[in-house]
């Protein structure tokens, strides 16, 4: 019945328009269903950013290459149901499938394989991802592609817990191939790899794999005479001008308070402090004096990976190994800059597996389950076709200001039961 529930809703959510993103994918999908390897431009010197065009719109592609081949397969589908790519229902459909395709993925590996290493508890991690809110909202209803990067780096970590290196390290090369974002969970595999598949071994078949992939995808555009106009198109994800792109983390904390500062004098203390805050550029708090938070953010996150990844260095459970990879999403999300709002997604299927085996990871699980979900309903409601109604004011302070330290208690919670894990003696519970 809860699985039938899933269904429904998603099938409920999928017709709706998503939000401004989704335009972006529907460009995207109907020209790389005719012109894949030069989505991103052909040669040129310095190499060409292709604009892509549909209907009245234009865009370029900043996406790894998965990502646009799954919406070109999306694309070759809907024209052979609409040959005129109409503006429908049903395009919101196929440019969202994909996503829900890789949810389906992990659910049913759950189901058929998961009792295995989950006990009766295999069902539970199935169920709270499938109907997750955050889940929910981010794929079937608002329409982002997150769930294409972060299945694969899932099942890459249960791969690499198998001591299946090959498969991990083919897995992990489709995440990072789809959304540059699951780069920041390879450590994570990597150290599982080592500690469960016959060390070097182990890491040299994880290695095979996945520049086996990576050589697989990347050959056409080479071949193109396209692999500069590809690296330059994805190297732009870098370059973002933000501090934080609406997500409720460290970041956004600090453009409210550069904010405050700035209208304080002319507004007045109240005034500044209850106002709607707004996406602040990187080059704006650089003019200001500050350092480039971009390098700040990166070495935090580095640091707060690199401690999980000593404190855990064992890894005697699967809980353990599943936490870990979470606290890695999580710390790129909270502490690096540019993060968007829809990139707390990894996290919950990670520590949903981390609480199917140690409880202790219920309370961290639901509280970010229900951040992340709050965070796209604060900025985006139920996508353009049912927005925002109330606005972020109503709680006097900005209600994603809220969140946002709310979000913070939450990482530090985090942080102390992944310091508190007894990593030589674990639980035999948790030893599967």
């Amino acid at each position: 019945m809860a699985l039938a529930a899933g269904v429904i809703l998603r099938a409920l959510a999928l017709p709706l328009a998503g939000t401004g993103d989704t335009l972006i994918w529907k460009v995207w999908s109907d020209n790389a269903a005719h012109d894949l390897t030069g989505v991103y431009g052909v040669g040129g010197d310095p190499p060409i950013h292709r604009v892509l065009r549909w209907r009245n719109d234009e865009m370029t592609v900043d996406y790894p290459p998965l990502a646009v081949v799954e919406l070109a397969v999306a694309g070759h589908a809907y024209h052979l149901l609409r040959p005129q790519f109409d503006d429908t229902r049903w395009l919101n459909v196929f440019v969202k499938l994909p996503g829900q395709i890789a949810e389906c993925a992990l659910v049913a590996w759950l189901l058929l394989r998961g009792r295995r290493w989950f006990g009766a508890r295999a069902e539970w991690a199935a169920l709270v991802f499938w109907l997750n809110p955050l889940v929910l909202l981010n794929g079937a209803v608002l329409g982002y592609l997150d769930a294409q990067a972060a299945v694969p780096i899932v099942l890459a970590t249960l791969a690499a817990w198998t001591g299946v290196s090959l498969a991990a390290g083919v897995l992990t090369a489709v995440a990072v191939l789809t959304k540059a974002q699951a780069v920041f969970v390879v450590p994570a595999v990597v150290m599982t790899v080592y500690r469960r598949g016959a060390r070097l071994a182990g890491l040299v078949q994880a290695a095979i794999g996945g520049l086996a992939t990576t050589t697989f995808v990347i050959v056409p555009y080479i071949a193109r005479g396209a692999w500069h106009n590809l690296l330059q198109a994805v190297g732009r994800l870098a370059t973002h001008d933000m501090l934080s792109a609406q997500a409720a983390n460290v970041w956004w904390l600090f453009t409210w308070g550069l904010r405050v500062a700035d209208m304080r004098s002319e507004w007045g203390w109240w005034r500044s402090l209850t106002q709607s805050v707004r996406i602040l550029g990187i080059t704006r708090a650089e003019a200001l004096g500050y350092p480039n938070p971009r390098e700040i953010g990166l070495a935090l996150v580095v640091v707060a990976i690199g401690w999980a990844c000593w404190r855990l260095r064992r890894l005697t459970s699967l809980g353990q190994t599943a936490a870990l990879a979470a606290w890695c999403a999580y710390a790129y999300a909270m502490l690096a800059a540019q993060v968007h709002e829809n990139h707390w997604y990894p996290i919950v299927p990670f520590l949903g597996l981390a609480a199917a085996v140690d409880r202790r990871y219920a309370g961290p699980f639901i509280a970010i389950s229900a951040i992340a979900a709050l965070n796209l309903l604060l900025f985006y409601g139920f996508g353009s076709d049912w927005p925002v109604i109330v606005p972020r004011s109503w709680t006097g302070l900005d209600a994603s200001v809220l969140l946002a330290l709310v979000n913070v208690g939450v990482f530090v919670w985090f942080w102390k039961e992944i310091a508190a894990r007894d990593d030589v003696s674990p639980r035999a519970a948790d030893v599967r």
